[in-house]
């Protein structure tokens, strides 16, 4: 197996709109660079490609952009490229931003395009004679469950640091780390790190590829000729929000307007000495076919034009009078309004969603991706029931799409179930055809 790598900053210009938000927010300055970073491997029969983003997300035709640019500029089959974003809530919003009511500048996503397609050449180019190793370990307390059962029976999402009210977290997280090591022969080693948790740290109008970006700054300074990528777990569910912190994290909270001492650098060093706790003891795994497929699976669309009217007037209260103007305090705002929002929009259909599933397998491993922001459950359904030992799970891959819930999730409450296009069953979906493209590569 040879492979190659590259890396492309696709930073936005001043005044490029920023994703993430239900306010809207424009580019004012750099914390730090954006960038594409791209895997190439080759068996000596065929290509493919792991391409990992510093964005929120993509719109449905930048993905097949991308997929275009790079099919027509090498020998790459369009279901051998697998686009990763790590979901960065300070980075650009490509295609329509509804807080600014615009879509992005086409001279941007040209640029933009353009330099991932580049990214790929130059990986190509860069190929070297490789052996891949994996290794799997904890990041411990960086990652949260963010939906909690309230004493008095509600379910809120992000209930606030410190609240008496809260009772319990709905579900347990997972704080898995899955590496796999890249050692290449006359050639930089490259280390994949894959991890579910939110990454919205920062916030503000600044550009930062958050916590997964001091991930791979830490880690390159740490190992001297060493690539790093990070890839997007599934992370629905949970974020960075510790409800019940210790006097030390606490501190570390309140310093999230310097960013020298922010949590996005405390998340990507934790993360980054989980990743060198076990750097050392990676083991080598066959790796010597790449085979690939990609799958439309069909989820049904969660539609409810009984609430309509009382949707369509609290959006209209929103957009008049601003969300101080509603009657709701902390995330109920956000829980409302993204309810609404999928109720307006779903009026007049569609009745289902085509969603992506992806999986390349190299060897005896294989990379499994999601399109949308899967809940942390389904991503443990697939590792444990996947034939693959390494099985790295992916969200936010190949597809927008917005939250995946579990089906309990919807009887439970909350923001990501209320707000969600999708109707409950679709965490179903997504199980079984992701485990059965697996298998039939």
């Amino acid at each position: 197996m040879k492979t190659g790598f590259s890396k492309r900053c696709i930073t936005p210009p001043y005044g490029i709109a920023i994703g993430g938000y239900f306010r809207p927010r424009r580019v004012k300055g750099v914390l730090d660079d954006l960038y594409a970073r791209v895997v190439v491997f080759d068996d000596g029969e065929s290509y493919a490609t792991i391409i990992t983003l510093d964005l929120i997300d993509l719109p449905e035709n930048m993905f097949e952009r991308i997929k275009d640019a790079i099919c027509d500029a090498t020998d790459i089959k369009r279901e051998a490229i697998f686009i990763n974003c790590s979901h960065t809530h300070t980075g650009p919003r490509f295609g329509y931003d509804g807080a600014t009511d615009e879509e992005s500048p086409e001279y941007y996503n040209e640029f933009f395009v353009n330099n991932v397609k580049t990214g790929v050449l130059y990986a190509l180019d860069d190929l070297k004679e490789s052996t891949i190793e994996t290794a799997k370990t904890e990041a411990k307390r960086i990652a949260f469950v963010r939906r909690f059962r309230m004493k008095n029976g509600k379910v809120l999402t992000n209930p606030g640091v410190g609240n008496p009210e809260i009772d319990h977290p709905l579900s347990e997280v997972y704080e898995g780390v899955h590496l796999v090591k890249i050692v290449r022969q006359g050639g930089k080693d490259i280390y994949m790190v894959n991890f579910g948790c939110h990454a919205d740290t920062t916030g503000g109008e600044f550009i930062s590829a958050d916590y997964p970006g001091q991930l791979c700054k830490i880690l390159e300074n740490a190992i001297p000729d060493t690539h790093c990528m990070f890839l997007q777990g599934c992370e629905g569910d949970v974020n960075h929000h510790d409800v019940h912190p210790s006097k030390a994290r606490a501190e570390v909270n309140k310093r999230r307007a310097d960013y020298r001492c922010s949590i996005s650098e405390y998340m990507g060093r934790v993360l980054a000495g989980a990743v060198l706790s076990v750097a050392s003891l990676t083991e080598e795994v066959k790796a010597d076919k790449l085979s690939f497929k990609v799958r439309i699976v069909d989820l049904p669309s969660y539609q409810q034009n009984e609430k309509l009217e009382e949707a369509k007037a609290l959006y209209d209260l929103y957009r008049r009078e601003g969300r101080d103007a509603l009657p709701y305090e902390g995330m109920e705002v956000e829980t409302v309004l993204g309810e609404a929002s999928r109720i307006i929009k779903l009026e007049n259909g569609p009745l289902s969603f085509p969603y992506t599933l992806s999986a390349i397998k190299i060897g005896d491993m294989v990379f499994a991706g999601i399109g949308g922001e899967a809940f942390t459950d389904i991503g443990n359904r697939i590792r444990e029931d996947s034939p693959y030992e390494n099985t790295v799970v992916c969200c936010l891959t190949n597809c927008t799409g917005g939250y995946i819930p579990t089906s309990v999730a919807y009887e439970e409450g909350g923001y990501e179930a209320r707000s969600s296009k999708l109707a409950p069953g679709g965490d179903n979906i997504i199980v079984d055809g992701i485990l059965d493209l697996i298998k039939e590569l």
